[in-house]
C-alpha cells in the first residue's frame, strides 16, 4: 500500500548522520532531503541513568518477574523505563517498551503492592503480547492478531475499534466516533494541523 502511494521503504539501513540538506544512510547512501522525521523507538528518561539502582544496558531499571527492584525492598519499575524479564520467550530477554505490555505491567504492580502490604504472594509478570496494528491512511492499515495477519479496510476498521474501546469514558468514545463518522464523509480540515 505505501509503495503504490510512491513511499520508498530501504530494509537493512541505517541512518548514519543527518545534516542540513542531507541524510546519510549505511552502507553508503545519501539521500537529499529539507525534511527528516525520526521515529526511533523509545529510551528510557535520562534521570533514570542517574539513579543507583541496577540498570539494563539501555538505561532501564532492571526488575524481577514480579516488577520489585532487586535488592531495593519497596521499590517497584513498569513501563518505558524498567527491564521487566519476559516469561513468554524461552531465550529470555526483556518486554518490549509497548503499551500493551505497561498496562498489563500496571496490574500486576497494583495486585503486588496490595499483597506485599497484606503479606501475600507476589504474582510474576507474564503477558503474551496480542499483536500489532499499522495505520497506512487513507482508511488502510495493517495488523497482525495472534499470528494472523490483515490488511486494507479490515484492518482499519480492527484498528479503530481497538482504539475506541480503549479511550476512557462514554462521552469520549462518542465525541471521537463522531469526528471519525464525519471524516469519511468530509475531507480533513488541514486548519487544525
Amino acid at each position: 500500500q505505501m509503495a503504490e502511494r510512491g513511499v520508498i521503504v530501504k530494509l537493512n539501513k541505517r541512518v548514519a548522520d543527518a545534516r542540513p540538506g542531507a541524510v546519510l544512510l549505511r552502507p553508503d547512501e545519501v539521500i537529499n532531503t529539507g525534511t527528516l522525521v525520526w521515529t526511533a523507538g523509545t529510551t528510557p528518561n535520562p534521570l533514570v541513568r542517574s539513579l543507583q539502582v541496577p540498570q539494563s544496558e539501555r538505561g532501564a531499571v532492571t526488575t524481577d518477574t514480579t516488577l520489585a527492584v532487586p535488592g531495593f525492598p519497596g521499590l517497584w519499575a513498569v513501563g518505558d523505563c524498567a527491564a521487566v524479564p519476559d516469561l513468554t520467550k524461552q531465550e529470555g530477554g526483556t518486554c518490549p517498551p509497548t503499551a500493551q505490555h505497561a498496562l498489563r505491567q500496571a496490574y500486576t504492580l497494583a495486585h503486588n503492592l496490595h499483597a506485599s502490604v497484606k503479606g501475600r504472594p507476589l504474582k510474576q509478570f507474564r503477558f503474551d503480547a496480542i499483536g500489532s496494528l499499522c495505520v497506512v491512511g487513507h482508511h488502510t492499515a495493517c495488523a497482525e492478531v495472534k499470528g494472523m495477519r490483515f490488511s486494507g479496510l479490515f484492518a482499519w476498521f480492527m484498528w479503530r475499534g481497538i482504539y475506541l474501546s480503549k479511550l476512557p469514558g462514554l462521552e469520549r468514545k462518542v465525541r471521537v466516533f463522531a469526528d471519525w463518522v464525519i471524516e469519511l464523509f468530509f475531507p480533513r480540515d488541514i486548519a487544525q494541523t
